[in-house]
């Protein structure tokens, strides 16, 4: 188990939580970050960063609220295309990912470490409109046009791309059609998030094989954790995706680092001086929000909103939002979608688990 790890290409399986005095960054994230930076300070992005507001909201999930306004002014982002259904069509008169310019580029394959010859067109780009410091797009195999669907290649990049770094701040997600996709060309998200989330360490109980549930979260959604090989993670959250996507049902994803689900709690002191021993990947299905991306609430719930981080850009409800408000709606997008999937997953997952035996 390699903690605190320097090395580019080495995968960093445990981390000291973000409290630690002691966090440290790979080489990765040292790239990723300047060049992030050097991006963002010669003006790439439709905005700078610099007018965030951040706070907790008071309650038992401590959700992370942040207020950006130069998020929903016109023109400031790429052009939402207006999405109909999970599995939309690649359509190459839309933007798509091969339109990107170089400057957009922050890592190519090479840096990212991949030598296969259907990698040669993968790349890591800045977001426009940037989620939070080091926010990029992960684009597997852009030539190809995949539409925006998770693919168990693309997936296992991500994962594997996370393990290179070695700072606990970094999140990962994804969003389908449906889920507040804006660009239908497959691309999953990255960036760094200075608070601290309660499902970091949030406790959740057992469904069946490597599948849990989130235990007392608004948003109802499935969970899964890396045992040290994230091929096989990434085989059992695509399987459970997949067969949503198959089913036209809009799902969320969102990894982070954390603490094993045996030793999670949701205590207040939980974050001392811990080591964040896991990838945490939460999944959930959730009503769909086609057409043109609309507010609901001043913010649109995806791959953020749902794990806790609150992205808005109305003032007002940035100041008035609760626990109780976020909860409504995180219960009303999931809840009976999840109570849907729920009796399938015994037998989704042991398929998963045989074929991957």
């Amino acid at each position: 188990m390699v903690i605190g790890c320097l090395t580019h290409g080495a995968l960093v399986l445990s981390v000291p939580a973000p409290s630690s005095v002691n966090r440290q960054h790979s080489e990765f994230d040292r790239i990723l970050q300047c060049r992030w930076k050097e991006a963002a300070d010669a003006g790439v992005c439709f905005y700078r960063l610099n007018r965030l507001q951040n706070k907790t909201i008071p309650g038992q999930y401590r959700f992370v609220a942040q207020y950006n306004p130069e998020k929903s002014k016109p023109g400031w982002r790429r052009p939402s295309q207006n999405l109909r259904k999970v599995n939309q069509a690649f359509d190459p008169l839309q933007f798509n990912f091969n339109q990107i310019h170089g400057r957009e580029v922050v890592m190519g394959p090479g840096e990212l470490l991949l030598d296969s010859d259907d990698e040669i067109d993968t790349f890591l780009i800045i977001n426009l409109s940037p989620l939070e410091f080091g926010s990029c797009l992960l684009v597997p195999k852009v030539s190809q046009n995949i539409p925006q669907r998770m693919t168990l290649n693309g997936l296992e990049l991500l994962l594997t791309t996370v393990l290179r770094s070695a700072d606990p701040r970094l999140k990962a997600g994804f969003s389908s059609p449906g889920g507040c996709a804006s660009i239908n060309h497959q691309h999953y998200h990255l960036y760094y998030l200075q608070e601290q989330l309660y499902l970091e360490t949030a406790p959740v109980e057992h469904i069946a094989g490597p599948c849990f549930a989130l235990k007392d979260y608004p948003a109802k959604g499935f969970a899964f954790q890396l045992d040290n090989d994230p091929t096989q993670l990434a085989r059992h959250v695509f399987t459970l995706a997949d067969y949503m996507r198959q089913n036209e049902i809009a799902h969320n994803m969102f990894i982070t680092r954390g603490t094993r689900f045996e030793g999670s709690s949701s205590d207040d002191d939980v974050h001392c001086e811990i080591i964040y021993d896991t990838l945490r990947v939460f999944l959930w299905a959730r009503e769909p929000a086609f057409g043109a991306k609309k507010d609901y609430g001043g913010m649109n719930p995806a791959l953020c909103e749902l794990a806790g981080h609150l992205l808005m850009t109305d003032h007002e409800e940035y100041e008035t939002m609760t626990e109780r408000m976020v909860s409504n709606i995180f219960d009303n997008l999931t809840a009976s979608l999840f109570q849907r999937l729920l009796p399938k997953i015994p037998q989704l997952l042991h398929d998963s688990c045989r074929d991957s035996s």
